[in-house]
């Protein structure tokens, strides 16, 4: 990983970024470089070297992690007792990569929670003590957001993640196609709820007892989790909650639906997936084609987005393919994001799928990234769908069966 990081340095054609980590307060720090060190520790990250500055009250952990690590020959350590040997290693530091006039840190210049670790109080603080050995030596700096780095840090899933993600995506379908087999006319969408929730204890209990299963835990992604929406209902906003509106001849069925699930090694990933159903009372009749015409329309608008779904294409320019679809066929515009970035939550950081005027859809898709495409048509009997897509140099490749025929009802 520490590797990778410095190549993303040279991607984005930035010489340092340097992180700050307090008893946890970096998630990035903890999660992709060290964990295990509670004291006031800075990492400085450069093109060829990791620089790893810590407090003496850390020494035995910072032993432990570094006789672990693989890859020592690019990380440089400190130890320091007082803020002034701190000073004058950063000093040290500083001085060998040549006082660069770029210091990149962990904010967010999007309004994006997830990459803005450093507090407002916490940023003043730590750039006064980055500026010191600056002025030492009247040299210049600035400091600039390295919220690229960490989006394709984050947006990057590796090879076990995927195929995690996979396997999780596919137990979704399965968890959604069995309800759809098993809602009755009559039920309210508080109840399909209830039949979903139990549903779900039933498979993941046997995908549990599989032998050499890594799983230790399951939950439902979100905690309004799943959201279900029939015939008028399916006009209201995505996030919507289920009402006792029963579900009657005629309706479409909209399904919302994740899994949370956490591995034996600690590792807890998402999935966001929807799907579209129709309430038939006569087998021999097709299904109405406006409602055809609804399910038709998503299905080829995910599969235009799929197409486009490269590594390096800007995020709002997928969701301009496929939005423009639902346009096209007449129906109205939706009020929210096409896609977005989904495996570490069910919101992950990252690029996503929305219009030209959302900052972040302004960001570039990842190779490897998982995202999702959702349009809507917010209607009565309207409807949505959710795929899961892995991206690659040449098109996405969702990570289960998309769905391809519309669910009946019975």
């Amino acid at each position: 990983m520490l590797t990778s990081t410095l190549e993303l340095l040279k991607k984005y054609d930035k010489k340092v970024w340097v992180m700050i980590n307090d008893g946890g307060s970096d998630k990035i720090f903890t999660r992709y470089f060290f964990s295990g060190l509670d004291s006031k520790t800075i990492c400085i990250v450069s093109q060829n070297k990791v620089f790893l500055v810590v407090a003496s009250l850390d020494k035995d952990n910072l032993d432990k992690i570094m006789s672990s690590k693989n890859n020592k020959k690019i990380v440089e350590y400190y130890v320091y007792n007082t803020k002034n040997q701190l000073v004058n290693i950063l000093e040290d530091i500083f001085a060998k990569l040549h006082f660069p006039s770029e210091i990149c840190l962990s904010y967010s210049t999007m309004a994006d929670s997830t990459v803005d670790i450093l507090s407002h109080g916490k940023y003043i603080d730590f750039t006064n003590l980055l500026k010191q050995p600056y002025k030492k030596y009247s040299k210049k700096v600035k400091f600039t957001s390295a919220e690229n780095i960490i989006y394709d840090l984050i947006s990057k899933k590796t090879k076990k993640q995927i195929e995690r993600l996979k396997n999780q995506a596919c137990i979704t379908n399965i968890i959604l196609k069995e309800t759809f087999k098993q809602i009755t006319v009559g039920l309210t969408e508080i109840q399909i709820v209830d039949l979903v929730n139990k549903i779900t204890d039933k498979i993941m209990e046997e995908v549990t007892r599989k032998e050499n299963n890594e799983i230790i835990y399951y939950d439902m992604a979100w905690e309004n989790c799943p959201i279900v929406l029939t015939g008028e209902n399916l006009a209201k906003g995505g996030h919507s909650l289920p009402s006792d509106k029963k579900l009657k001849y005629g309706d479409t069925i909209y399904f919302d639906f994740g899994i949370k699930i956490e591995y034996s090694d600690g590792e807890i990933l998402y999935t966001d997936m929807q799907r579209m159903g129709y309430a038939k009372s006569d087998d021999s009749k097709p299904v109405p084609k406006n409602i055809q015409k609804v399910f038709n329309t998503l299905v080829k608008a995910i599969e235009d987005g799929i197409d486009e779904m490269k590594s390096d294409v800007k995020a709002y320019t997928v969701d301009n393919i496929v939005r423009k679809k639902i346009l096209k066929a007449g129906y109205p515009d939706y009020n929210h994001a096409t896609g977005h970035a989904v495996g570490l939550n069910v919101h992950d950081s990252g690029a996503v799928i929305s219009l030209k005027s959302c900052k972040r859809a302004t960001l570039s898709l990842i190779e490897n990234g998982i995202y999702t495409l959702e349009p809507r048509i917010n209607i009565v009997n309207g409807g949505s769908i959710e795929e899961m897509i892995q991206v690659t140099k040449y098109g996405g490749i969702p990570l289960c069966d998309t769905q391809k025929e519309l669910y009946i009802v019975k």
